[in-house]
């Protein structure tokens, strides 16, 4: 074999051989891979406005209650949009069917600051993607504010409007 057949040889090796096995090495350590549960989208959020009455934060929990939710998603990673006068945001995780966000809500300094005002909430939430819409059922709370007890929800998906997503 001549001095150029070998380099050539070995050219190509290393730059189809290496590449091709490299490549058959990602494919077989993703093949146990799964995606998250899929919950982006528009949700409609409805809470127990009779137990929101007498909490001191009940400003600030019915503002994030029985309204809309956009929840857009990349991967396990979330953002909330809430659809108040604010249009407060979280961001959060998901685990499995375990819905996690962190809520900063955004205080009206006009009013005189109750508890749970600048605290952040915490919304947790189990996903059953089972069910046709998907649900959620959680509880939204702030742990510095004591008198402020969680608050139970449930949120329905919303349909996608039809014809369309995002360009």
């Amino acid at each position: 074999m001549s001095h150029k057949s070998r380099n050539f040889v070995v050219a190509y090796v290393l730059l189809v051989g290496l590449p091709l096995l490299g490549l058959a090495g990602v494919l077989r350590s993703g093949r146990n891979l799964t995606a998250p549960i899929a919950v982006d989208g528009v949700w409609k959020i409805e809470a127990d406005a009779s137990r929101l009455a007498a909490q001191p934060c009940a400003k600030i929990v019915s503002a994030l209650s029985n309204t809309s939710v956009v929840i857009s998603q990349s991967g396990k990673n979330l953002v909330l949009t809430f659809n108040n006068p604010s249009k407060t945001a979280a961001s959060g995780t998901l685990e499995g069917k375990t819905l996690k966000a962190t809520v900063v809500p955004v205080r009206d300094s006009s009013s005189k600051a109750v508890c749970g005002d600048d605290q952040p909430w915490t919304l947790t939430a189990t996903v059953d993607p089972k069910t046709e819409p998907r649900s959620l059922t959680g509880v939204l709370s702030v742990n510095s504010c004591p008198s402020c007890v969680p608050v139970e929800f449930h949120a329905l998906r919303q349909p996608r409007a039809a014809g369309g997503g995002a360009h």
